[in-house]
């Protein structure tokens, strides 16, 4: 009786929202179309088709030829970090702004901190995005009940005054629009009580308010959902697969995205071996609302409330096969997908620079051939401390700085990737992406079994993660089993075929 109820409601709502935004079509954000799953791949070039879900067109560039690669970066430290910031112009980076810490009292507004690193951003020739939280104060009334941090973060809850906070998103999005920001976030990981503490159907309340305010105060904003936690999509996998009858592959995908959790976080994400376990894993409190919030963002998206769907992604690059299908089933055609958040939890001591790097540049690459429209790396930077006693989330930079393996092929690729088509590499013999651009195509290509010799043409020049492109110029490269730039002027199909 209770599933009963539950789909009802769920339908109720849908049809509810359907009404809600048919008003305000007219105003809606542009939706640029992603690139085919991985499920459906070609051998070269972008492609048009796939099973279901999003996926119709390969390797649109992003409007103004911008690079669809970026990163965050701690604005207490922008000082450091601001010759390298300079290398990623043409990039983007992603700024969190709380009502309750831009508003401590009605009617007073301190809008220093954003304008600070809105100013960085032009400065640098960096895109913002701007996430918009509520956080918990006078607006909403309670006390936070989760404070994370030296600065004191909050989960959001429900506001009191709708009419106040549409007054607050309307003076946010006159004022950042004017300095170049059109995308805009609604919450973050709204999944996590320790994000947002009410419910799913407040959230999507509180989305269609904030998505009707944000297009009637910009005509280019493009309104962008919370972005569930990385560890959701795991469940949501898991979750798609049973639904459809492979009860072995869920099992299997659980263990493979899960592969640096289980054992880190107690209980929390248990080890799973059999399809009774996942269900209960699945059962569980946690799990239903991850998969209720999951289910939420289709809906958002269905009902034209957001016009980008925002994924956050920390797992092993591997995984990405799983969740890019997933995503592509589970979002509408003609909605783009941008991961916001992307970056390696790997409790590992000893993992060195090279391989940590290694798995960035795949993690990228795959997400760029699978169709999302943007990625952006976080953290920029390493923190001097880390409270796990190993660095879990790896930064591009040192703490002071300092350019790290990673933070050297992220910039060859936001240099490779300005303006470019995005095309897909999966040959069978070679996996990757390719970048094709004013005559020149950069590849990041890794061999699937054993070496593969491509004929790239004469004046080629090719990278290992981490290093420079080698000043010689080839014509014939052997790819193995780690990741290679290759820069050539031939054609991603020419190079296949002669390969």
């Amino acid at each position: 009786m209770k599933a009963r109820r539950s789909t009802r409601a769920w339908a109720v709502l849908a049809v509810t929202l359907s009404l809600i935004m048919s008003a305000c079509q007219g105003s809606q954000g542009p939706g640029t179309p992603t690139t085919t799953p991985p499920t459906s791949l070609p051998t070269s070039g972008p492609t048009t088709g796939g099973t279901s879900g999003s996926g119709t067109t390969g390797g649109v560039p992003l409007p103004g030829g911008g690079s669809p690669l970026g990163a965050h970066w701690d604005p207490s430290r922008q000082q450091l970090f601001d010759p390298y910031l300079e290398t990623l112009r043409g990039s983007s980076t992603y700024y969190e702004v709380v009502w309750c810490d831009v508003e401590p009292t009605p009617g007073q507004r301190r809008w220093g901190p954003v304008d600070r690193i809105s100013a960085a951003a032009q400065q640098h020739g960096i895109t913002l995005l701007l996430k918009i939280r509520v956080g918990v104060c006078w607006a909403t009334g309670g006390s936070a009940q989760h404070v994370r941090g030296s600065a004191g973060k909050t989960e959001s809850a429900m506001p009191k005054d709708m009419n106040a906070y549409s007054d607050f998103v309307r003076d946010l999005v006159s004022r950042y629009s004017a300095n170049g920001v059109h995308e805009y976030a609604v919450e973050n990981e709204v999944n996590s009580p320790s994000y947002w503490s009410a419910s799913v159907q407040d959230y999507i309340a509180l989305a269609t308010r904030a998505a009707a305010t944000i297009r009637a105060t910009s005509r280019q904003a493009e309104v962008v959902d919370a972005g569930m936690s990385s560890t959701s999509y795991g469940y949501g996998i898991a979750n798609r697969l049973l639904g459809s009858g492979q009860a072995t592959q869920a099992v299997a995908a659980y263990g493979t995205y899960f592969q640096r959790r289980i054992g880190t976080r107690g209980e929390q994400i248990p080890t799973v071996t059999t399809v009774d376990q996942l269900r209960a894993v699945l059962a569980s409190a946690q799990g239903q609302r991850n998969l209720e919030f999951l289910k939420a963002a289709r809906t958002l998206a269905e009902s034209h409330v957001v016009d980008v769907r925002q994924v956050h992604f920390y797992e092993p690059w591997n995984a990405l096969p799983d969740l890019l299908a997933y995503l592509h089933e589970e979002t509408p055609t003609s909605t783009p997908i941008e991961a916001w958040e992307v970056g390696s939890f790997w409790q590992s001591p000893t993992a060195t620079a090279t391989q940590r790097a290694d798995d960035m540049t795949r993690s990228l690459a795959l997400l760029l051939a699978g169709g999302v429209r943007r990625v952006l790396w976080l953290p920029l930077a390493s923190n001097e401390s880390n409270r796990h006693g190993e660095e879990v989330r790896f930064g591009l930079l040192d703490p002071d700085g300092t350019v790290r393996a990673a933070g050297v092929t992220m910039r060859a690729m936001v240099q490779a990737t300005q303006g470019a088509t995005i095309s897909p590499v999966r040959t069978g013999r070679l996996e990757g992406a390719a970048f094709r651009r004013s005559g020149q195509t950069t590849l990041v290509v890794w061999a699937t079994g054993g070496q593969v010799q491509l004929d790239v043409g004469t004046g080629a020049h090719t990278a290992q993660v981490g290093a420079g492109f080698a000043p010689a110029a080839i014509t014939l490269v052997r790819i193995g089993a780690a990741p290679v730039l290759v820069q050539t002027t031939r054609s991603l199909g020419d190079v296949l075929r002669a390969g």
